[in-house]
C-alpha cells in the first residue's frame, strides 16, 4: 500500500518543525480544555469580540476580513520566525489553548461529539495554513540561529523566498477556502 505523500502540501524542509508544532498544539489543545474558569471567562469575552466584529457583515465583505485577517496573521506568524521561531511557537501555542477552551465551552453545552462536529468546519482548513505558515517560521529561526553559529552559509534572503514561494502555493489557497467556509457557515 502506497504511503500517504503530502508532497504537494509541504516541502521536506519543514517536516521535523510542522511535527513539534502539531504536538505543540495539541498539547496546549489539551490544556485548554482543561483551563481554569478564569481562562475560560477571558477566552469567551475575546470570542464575543471578535463575534460582535463580524456582526452585521455578510458576503463579500465577511469573506475579505476573514481572509485578510488570517492573512496577515499567518505572513506576521512566518515573518517574525527570524526572531528565532520563539513567536511562531507562542502563537501556535496560544491558537491552541485557546480552540480548547472555546471547545470545552461548546462541548459543555451540546456534547463533545457534536462539539467536534461543529467546531470542525471552520478550522479544517484554517490550522493546517496556520501550521505551515508557522513551520517556516520555525525552520527560518533555526536557520538564523545556524547562520550565527556559522552552521549555516545560505543567504537569509534566499530561506525567505523559499518559506514566500511556499507560503504562496500552499497557504495562501488553504486560506481562501478557509475563509469561504467561514463565510458560508458565519459564527454559528
Amino acid at each position: 500500500m502506497d504511503k500517504l505523500k503530502l508532497g504537494w502540501m509541504f516541502d521536506r524542509t519543514i517536516k521535523p518543525y510542522i511535527l513539534i508544532l502539531v504536538s505543540i498544539f495539541a498539547v496546549s489543545f489539551l490544556a485548554g480544555t482543561l483551563a481554569p474558569a478564569s481562562l475560560q471567562k477571558e477566552a469567551n469575552e475575546m470570542y464575543k469580540y471578535v463575534a460582535d466584529e463580524l456582526q452585521g457583515l455578510s458576503g463579500g465583505t465577511l469573506f475579505f476580513y476573514i481572509f485578510s485577517h488570517n492573512l496577515l496573521a499567518s505572513i506576521l506568524i512566518l515573518v517574525s520566525g527570524v526572531l528565532f521561531g520563539v513567536i511562531p511557537i507562542l502563537a501556535i501555542g496560544a491558537n491552541g489553548l485557546f480552540l480548547g477552551v472555546l471547545y470545552r465551552q461548546v462541548a459543555e453545552g451540546i456534547g463533545y461529539s457534536s462539539a467536534a462536529f461543529k467546531v470542525l468546519p471552520h478550522g479544517v482548513f484554517e490550522i493546517p495554513a496556520l501550521l505551515i505558515a508557522a513551520s517556516y517560521g520555525l525552520w527560518l529561526g533555526v536557520m538564523v540561529v545556524r547562520r550565527m553559529r556559522g552552521k549555516e552559509s545560505t543567504l537569509l534572503r534566499s530561506n525567505i523566498g523559499h518559506a514566500f514561494r511556499q507560503y504562496l502555493t500552499v497557504v495562501f489557497p488553504l486560506l481562501i477556502v478557509a475563509a469561504g467556509i467561514e463565510t458560508a457557515l458565519g459564527l454559528q
